[in-house]
């Protein structure tokens, strides 16, 4: 049974969850492997049945937890769970500075641990991915971009998170680390060899800085 406070808990989140429809359409593509059921009638009866919350379950300025009803095509239903980036425009940056990528020694909540990782970040409102590579790298690293090159996309783990960030090659000023900024410990400037080494050494497990490199390597053979 529905509690007062669950109901509205389902209110709430499938408001959200109807605006965001709205905004973008594209999180909702059609697919015959998954559908994503927007029927509210058939929404609410799942959620009567199961106790399950549908909807937007939680939003922060960074991210949202999406909870979809999906079908597959046995027609089973089923309630499975994404995090949506806030914004769109997230980028990952590869700036090299006299020959050297720059990277981050920055210890990151999520895991609990240090990660050794190139500069990367949320989509800001009002901001390209370019023109938020060019932010991102003046916080982080205190440098200036000199040049720059689109590499592609990226989407590290589209088991669960929908982000899909740009992934830029650049040259930069001399980096200039802002430690102790959003958990960053100092800049490590790395070769194209000594990158491939830490990576070998498992030294390397930042997911967004295996696949930015990794479409690098793909563009100049490196």
């Amino acid at each position: 049974m529905h509690t007062n406070s669950q109901s509205d808990a389902q209110a709430r989140a499938w408001a959200r969850y109807c605006r965001l429809q709205e905004e973008r359409p594209a999180l909702f593509a059609a697919s015959d492997v998954l559908r994503v059921i927007t029927d509210e009638q058939a929404v609410r009866e799942f959620c009567r049945r199961t106790g399950r919350v549908i909807g937007v379950v939680y939003e922060s300025r960074y991210s949202m937890m999406v909870v979809d009803l999906v079908e597959d095509g046995a027609g089973n239903r089923f309630a499975y769970e994404r995090l949506v980036p806030a914004q769109t425009g997230g980028v990952v940056s590869l700036p090299m500075y006299d020959g050297k990528f720059v990277l981050l020694r920055q210890y990151r909540h999520a895991i609990r641990g240090e990660q050794l990782a190139f500069p990367r970040g949320f989509g800001e409102p009002g901001l390209t991915a370019e023109q938020n590579l060019h932010k991102e790298l003046s916080e982080e690293i205190g440098a200036q971009v000199q040049s720059v090159m689109l590499l592609g996309t990226v989407a590290p783990d589209s088991g669960m998170m929908s982000t899909q960030a740009e992934v830029y090659f650049c040259t930069v000023s001399r980096p200039q680390c802002a430690e102790g900024h959003e958990g960053i410990l100092r800049c490590v400037l790395l070769g194209a060899e000594e990158l491939r080494e830490k990576i070998a050494a498992g030294a390397v497990t930042d997911g967004f800085t295996l696949a930015a490199l990794a479409l690098w390597q793909a563009k100049f053979g490196g």
